[in-house]
């Protein structure tokens, strides 16, 4: 009986876990996880001075096709004027067809996230996703071609793209904010 109750329990994490996902013709073509978390707590970061967030995978190695950071706190600025306040890069009409700037790095500042084809201006990281506002709560990074694997125990950081390539000419200097994120990860199973 007790056996029977472990395999119950084991039977009901795992498939809280897994999603599937279905194609047209009804075949399952891969199998991941629900988003797990992985940061211990919020991580945040800022606009300038090399102040990054960093966390480092607590929760399993695995092959990670998809990033959810989740808005918890603070705004960003990528000008000194206050329409630019943003959760994820510059709110403002000079950006808007490229609003975003938070990248993810492994622990030598090797960009994982954004993938190159939506950077659309390389010198401050400054990019655009589909159906992504510099506002929302959640910026979801996601790469089932070529996904990353993403060892246990291992750092990944957050940075602002300018703070990261510390920004042609100087214009990291009229940057300001902090923002914090929870960080969660679907991992192929």
């Amino acid at each position: 009986m007790l056996i029977y109750a472990v395999f119950l329990v084991l039977a009901i994490v795992t498939s809280a876990e897994v999603s599937e996902v279905v194609d047209d013709e009804g075949k399952h073509s891969c199998a991941e996880s629900d988003w797990v978390k992985i940061s211990r707590h919020a991580v945040c970061f800022e606009a300038l001075g090399d102040h990054y967030g960093s966390f480092h995978n607590y929760v399993r190695g695995g092959i990670v096709a998809a990033i959810k950071l989740e808005y918890v706190s603070g705004m960003v600025n990528c000008v000194a004027a206050a329409g630019g306040k943003s959760h994820w890069g510059c709110n403002n009409d000079y950006f808007k067809t490229h609003p975003l700037a938070v990248v993810l790095t492994d622990n030598r500042n090797n960009m994982l996230f954004p993938k190159k084809e939506f950077i659309t201006y390389p010198y401050g990281v400054w990019y655009w996703l589909p159906f992504v506002h510099p506002l929302d709560k959640e910026l979801i990074f996601t790469d089932y071609a070529t996904p990353i694997y993403f060892p246990l125990y291992k750092e990944m950081r957050i940075w602002y793209g300018e703070d990261l390539k510390d920004a042609w000419t100087g214009a990291e200097g009229d940057n300001t904010g902090r923002v914090c994120v929870n960080v969660y990860a679907r991992f192929k199973l």
